[in-house]
């Protein structure tokens, strides 16, 4: 179940968890099928990322996706690499380290 950031989203793709404001208010409940109107409301709100069923669509947008199993496992292991003691529980390194993987997929696909 991928997280996408809404300038990612795309028409069509499918929530898997209800989508909130910070006042607790539903936005967009789960199972409903994205429009464009719903994801102007998500960016006009604010709403960083949203859960959304996996499909071709979400493959063509996020660059982690498109590598191999060994590939990425060997990407997240470098990332790793480079800090003294990753903490994968610390929420702000968990996203850290998914932006510079997903940094350097889209470096790999560039070169390949």
């Amino acid at each position: 179940m991928p997280r996408l950031k809404t300038e990612l989203l795309r028409e069509g793709m499918v929530v898997i968890s209800d989508v909130k404001n910070l006042h607790d208010m539903l936005l967009i409940p789960t199972g409903a099928v994205l429009s464009e109107r719903q994801i102007g409301i998500l960016q006009a709100w604010g709403i960083g990322e949203v859960e959304v069923e996996h499909c071709a669509a979400t493959d063509e947008t996020d660059p982690i996706a498109r590598l191999s199993p060994e590939t990425r496992e060997h990407l997240q292991q470098e990332i790793r690499n480079r800090f003294w003691e990753p903490d994968d529980s610390n929420p702000f390194f968990a996203e850290f380290s998914r932006l510079l993987l997903q940094r350097r997929a889209s470096k790999v696909m560039v070169d390949s």
